[in-house]
């Protein structure tokens, strides 16, 4: 008996230890739980972003794009990929075909929807481009294998081939790059242009003129039975440059590549200028010894008649009732693009395009796809499907799932012109239409179908009111600080002449925004179709999508703005800095560096290729590119909070 009670003693007294034990360890976890959770409330949402963000290593450090790598689907059947002649009997991922992202300008259906008939164009050789394979843009089939998804957006999204991939050659060797290289492995060098002697301004005058009955009103020559055919738009596309840039080899191929594959090969139906900025006001360039000398001064010759010149007084004398304060580039950017639609009415649309942007992919299906994505999006919900990244993983397919997705957790209050407060009703005319129902509960996602879109830009449209962004009260004219409006950074966007004309009359009254919120807050004050294109954007950290929600929509319902957690907002903008699209990222800079042979961040360069292969990649959207040489500081941009600078609440 004494032995038993001995022996429970002893298991009562172990059990008593392993319960001490056990609660200790509980009060330790509990402890160390609390503790962490009090260090990370003391943090803010910036530096838990931050703390994150570190947890994933450079994604482009390890992937390997090349011609190499190139992973050829099972099946990709386009009548917009012909085969080489120049190869013929050469066979493999690592043989380029031609790429030709136009309409079928022979087909029956063209030509029974078109006014005229589609005249080819004589390009920089002297030759018809239908002729001439040394003006065409090259593709691979596939793209490199395990080449990493986009973090916002996606090719199909807003149409872009998603199998398709370019290296240097392909896409830039038709305009100048590799002319003095001796051998190219894969590669048929084209022959050799004196391009000072080449004069775009006039092949894209000729090529419009060849092509006029596309565009024009007139009768005059048509059948009958095309008489009742709208006639084609047009749209400019205006190169932003200034005086005093240093143009590269790399700034001449992408100009002339635009000029080509926009306005040349499409037959007129684009027009490419560049639209320069003289920052001394003093200059008086209305005077033709002064315009030639400011040409000749700072722009290539073979560019010189295809140039616009401007200052801010030619362009804000136009509106006496702005206030003095914001009439500069900075503040108004867009007086001298609404100059250019009062001066040039023949253009439905206007590009503004930032010379720092570059597309490694083809211009003209850019710039077709991004206007049919427009033209294809319902008004029902747009402002609210503007208003965040669009992550595919998270919102699933753009036109069904994403769509539902705000539909659910967003009021939709935004349906037609929008109200901007108690302001005489003959004071404002409103230039966009009427809803053609009282709610957006009663439309079927039918209204705005087929409708061009007034405004396109890259990244959201967001609520600035409720964020830390630096001009969110850059609001003059209107009623101040409750004015309903949106923003959307960078100002590179296409705009129809509707909207810049609303714009116009919304200066003559006295009233503008900042550069960055003008056009999509008219557009919402005057119920125009404003669109933001889900394209790819890539990002060098690969967040979890839930994630990457958390941090790029972080206002209210899931919105990008409307919160000082936005992104946009003063400290937190360096969540862009690894995002291949944003006025300052670093990602651009490495990706195209590689993708011009050379090296950057420890991938491409001479060496890399020859043991890995050519560079190549998708059509991919990047800015900033700025000073294209191989020494120039690509990968190292700050923001103004990380410089130091303070904001002016």
């Amino acid at each position: 008996m004494q032995a038993i009670n001995k022996m429970l003693m002893h298991r009562f007294a172990r059990h008593g230890l392993l319960t001490t034990v056990f609660f200790m360890l509980l009060i330790t976890v509990w402890s160390l739980n609390l503790e962490f959770l009090i260090s990370n409330r003391r943090k803010n949402a910036q530096e838990r972003y931050l703390e994150e963000q570190k947890q994933y290593p450079s994604v482009f450090s390890h992937v390997v794009s090349t011609l190499d790598r190139i992973a050829v689907p099972p099946s990709h059947d386009s009548r917009t990929i012909l085969e080489d002649p120049r190869f013929e009997g050469d066979q493999g991922s690592k043989i380029p075909r031609i790429y030709r992202p136009y309409p079928d300008y022979s087909s029956r259906e063209w030509q029974n929807t078109h006014r005229g008939s589609f005249v080819p164009c004589e390009g920089p050789r002297g030759k018809l481009l239908n002729e001439s394979l040394d003006d065409q843009v090259g593709v691979y089939v596939g793209v490199p294998d395990e080449f990493p998804s986009p973090m916002f957006g996606s090719h199909e999204a807003v149409g872009f081939d998603d199998q398709v991939s370019f290296d240097r050659y392909t896409r830039y060797g038709a305009y100048g790059l590799g002319e003095d290289e001796s051998y190219v492995s894969n590669w048929r060098k084209p022959s050799k242009v004196k391009w000072n002697e080449v004069d775009w301004s006039d092949l894209q005058r000729q090529c419009y003129d060849r092509n006029a009955a596309r565009f024009s009103q007139k009768n005059d020559g048509l059948s009958k039975s095309k008489q009742h055919i709208t006639p084609e738009s047009r749209t400019a596309v205006l190169i932003r440059t200034y005086v005093g840039k240093k143009y590269t080899e790399n700034d001449l191929h992408a100009i002339r590549s635009m000029i080509t594959e926009l306005s040349l090969q499409s037959g007129g139906e684009y027009s490419v200028f560049l639209l320069l900025h003289v920052k001394n006001s003093e200059l008086p360039i209305d005077q033709d010894e002064v315009h030639q000398k400011v040409l000749e001064d700072n722009i290539p010759e073979e560019f010189w008649n295809m140039t616009i010149l401007w200052n801010v007084p030619m362009v804000a004398a136009r509106y006496p009732n702005l206030d003095h304060n914001v009439i500069d580039v900075h503040h108004a950017q867009w007086l001298s693009v609404q100059h250019f639609a009062l001066q040039y009415p023949d253009f439905d649309f206007v590009w503004n395009w930032e010379v720092d942007a570059r597309f490694t992919g083809h211009h003209y299906e850019f710039a077709n796809k991004v206007a049919e994505f427009g033209r294809k999006q319902p008004r029902r919900g747009m402002w609210e499907r503007n208003a965040r990244f669009y992550i595919p993983a998270v919102h699933g397919d753009y036109d069904s799932e994403f769509r539902k997705f705000v539909e659910r957790i967003e009021d939709e209050a935004v349906w037609g012109p929008l109200p901007i407060g108690p302001m005489p009703t003959n004071d404002r005319e409103v230039f966009g239409p009427s809803p053609p129902v009282p709610s957006p509960r009663q439309d079927s996602y039918a209204w705005g179908v087929g409708e061009e879109a007034d405004y396109i830009g890259f990244l959201p449209i967001f609520h600035p009111i409720g964020t830390d962004w630096v001009i969110r009260n850059e609001v003059s004219g209107y009623i101040g600080d409750v004015t309903p409006r949106r923003a959307s950074l960078i100002t590179h966007s296409r705009l129809s002449r509707r909207l810049l004309l609303a714009m116009d009359a919304e200066n003559l009254a006295g009233r503008h925004m900042g550069s960055e919120m003008f056009p999509v807050t008219a557009a919402l004050h005057h119920g125009l179709k404003a669109i933001t294109a889900p394209h790819p954007i890539y990002s060098d950290k690969n967040l979890p999508p839930e994630s990457v929600d958390k941090w790029f929509n972080s206002g209210v319902n899931g919105r990008a703005g409307s919160t000082k957690n936005s992104p946009f907002s003063w400290g937190r903008e360096s969540r862009f800095k690894d995002v291949s699209w944003y006025y300052r990222a670093n990602l651009p800079g490495r990706l195209y560096w590689n993708f011009l042979g050379w090296r950057k961040e420890g991938t491409g360069g001479k060496l890399y290729e020859t043991l890995h292969g050519r560079v190549c990649l998708p059509s991919m959207l990047f800015h900033p590119i700025k000073d294209v040489r191989p020494d120039a500081d690509s990968t190292h941009y700050q923001f103004d909070f990380e410089l130091g600078y303070v904001t002016i609440q």
